[in-house]
């Protein structure tokens, strides 16, 4: 029986769904941002995980096959109501119960990550190597012999100002994944962006610290998912595009940006397969540039990147590959 931990507006989970139906493998799905599954209770002596959806229970032990694809549990899997707690403890600071329950349900959720990933014959993804530390990824990407775009963490408007006039164009982006956050009106996204010195003259003198890199000067940039040792790579051709020519998400209907499948360099593949194993990932998305003058810049890893924007332009099929593996 095969795990699937997601979200409900996981796109990719419910394209491998598809083909788990198709192959017809059992599978549950858990998603961490609804309340439709409750956590019933944990004996450790008995081996029971019991959770309870519709009426109906199931245990986290009896399954033999697990995908990690976003975080499949949260706070909603409980009956947590910290009104009472409000009430008589800690009445002048309302918000501390509802942290220190969060607390306590990291605690139980990271042992449910435990069980399934202990038990399960097959795995893809997993719970401690979810989330990434983008400066660290970096330093290891160096350390295996890749090129990294050179880096800078400013907290000043002169430090911008002296970087760029050494280094000339550079872009400024998150230090964690960024934000990606939906309302009922409103999709938010953050971007790779372009620092202009007119921009940069209407910062405040000291600001929040900021991460900066020097623009590199790309002839393409690649996408690459990989699953166990296999490596799937997409070129991008979005520096024509005045829109896309920073960050290709930018694109829109008009944009001209053609993606096309792409063969690695054998050494830049094994350099790649290194990184992964250090970071312990089985999956997961690496982004590079080719610049003008054919040097492979990495990026960054992402171990919960979309790949089907990978794989629908290029016919790689991966999400039928990964209900396969599963």
């Amino acid at each position: 029986m095969i795990l699937l931990l997601s979200r409900q507006d996981d796109g990719s989970t419910a394209f491998v769904v598809q083909w788990l139906l198709y192959l017809n493998k059992k599978y549950k799905r858990l998603n961490g941002d609804t309340d439709r599954v409750k956590i019933v209770g944990v004996d450790m002596q008995s081996d029971a995980f019991i959770l309870e959806e519709n009426g109906n229970t199931f245990n986290l032990f009896d399954f033999d096959s697990v995908w990690y694809r976003r975080r499949g549990m949260s706070i909603k899997n409980t009956q947590a109501d910290t009104g009472l707690l409000n009430e008589v403890l800690f009445t002048d600071n309302e918000h501390y119960h509802k942290r220190h329950v969060n607390e306590e349900l990291k605690e139980l959720i990271a042992y449910a990550h435990h069980i399934v990933e202990k038990k399960s014959t097959r795995q893809l993804g997993g719970h401690m190597t979810s989330a990434v530390n983008k400066f660290k990824v970096l330093d290891l990407a160096r350390d295996c012999g890749l090129k990294i775009p050179r880096t800078f963490v400013v907290t000043s408007k002169d430090e911008i100002l002296k970087i760029m006039e050494k280094e000339g164009n550079v872009v400024t982006k998150a230090m964690s994944q960024g934000i990606y956050f939906f309302t009922r009106k409103r999709h938010y996204y953050s971007y790779t962006e372009r620092l202009t010195p007119d921009a940069v003259r209407q910062l405040p003198d000291v600001f929040f610290p900021s991460l900066l890199q020097a623009e590199i000067k790309k002839k393409y940039e690649l996408r690459i998912f990989f699953l166990k040792e296999e490596y799937y790579a997409m070129a991008i051709f979005s520096q024509n595009d005045s829109k896309t020519e920073v960050d290709f998400r930018k694109k829109t209907e008009d944009s001209q940006v053609r993606n096309v499948p792409y063969r690695l360099p054998e050494h830049i593949r094994e350099k790649l397969i290194e990184v992964a194993a250090k970071l312990r990932l089985d999956t997961g998305s690496f982004d590079m540039i080719v610049d003008t003058d054919n040097n492979y810049i990495f990026l960054e890893v992402n171990p919960l990147g979309q790949f089907s924007m990978t794989s629908f332009p290029c016919n790689y099929y991966l999400e039928k590959k990964i209900a396969e593996t599963l």
